[in-house]
């Protein structure tokens, strides 16, 4: 139940942020626990836990600024990069898309 308080908190965040500063799109994500080793048969996985737990990227086109959330949903601080694309691959090889926004609206057609 935790759990979920803080993706709204961070979610709410997020939705509070898009709103106040405009950057082209901003992406909530849970970072991925690290594998450590494998090893043995049948396998034995040794993962490590991430104190970064969740993650809010900004790309304002020439930038990205990407702001750190705790497992409980506090805020660790931010860092700004200047290299969006090399950024942006590698952090969604490490995490999960929670949310989006602008979110794509659908339109009805008749």
């Amino acid at each position: 139940m935790e759990n979920r308080k803080a993706v709204k908190e961070v979610v709410s965040f997020a939705k509070k942020c898009f709103k106040q500063t405009r950057p082209k799109s901003l992406e909530v994500r849970r970072v991925k626990d690290e594998k450590i080793t494998e090893f043995g048969y049948p396998p034995v996985v040794l993962k490590s836990k991430a104190i970064v737990k969740y993650i809010a990227c900004a790309d304002y086109t020439d930038q990205l600024r990407v702001y750190f959330f705790s497992n409980s949903g506090q805020s660790l601080g931010a860092k700004n990069y200047d290299k969006p694309f090399d950024i942006k691959s590698e952090i969604a090889k490490k995490s999960n898309l929670i949310i989006k926004f602008p979110r794509k609206r659908r339109s009805l057609t008749l």
